[in-house]
């Protein structure tokens, strides 16, 4: 139930949005990047579902399966260095 309240509440705000974005009149410029935000929030919903989803079907927390993407730039780069360009997770 709390799933489907919150994809609810999410799409309400997203039709809200997106009427409202078509309501105001700008540049070209202006849409083009409204546009771009848009997308990349859809963009950042999908990942973050995908993210649940493989932890529901692996049962385990993302951050243990791929931690290089959790690490600081730095520390992946010394530990690359390190091993020789073998990442050990």
């Amino acid at each position: 139930p709390f799933w489907i309240a919150t994809i609810a509440v999410a799409a309400s705000i997203e039709i809200t949005d997106t009427v409202e974005q078509n309501a105001s009149s700008g540049s070209e410029r202006e849409h083009f990047m409204q546009e771009a935000e848009i997308f990349n929030g859809r963009l950042g919903m999908l990942a973050i579902t995908g993210f649940a989803m493989q932890e529901w079907f692996l049962n385990s927390a993302v951050v243990d399966q791929i931690p290089i993407f959790f690490k600081p730039l730095n520390v992946v780069v010394e530990q690359l260095l390190a091993n020789g360009g073998a990442m050990h997770l």
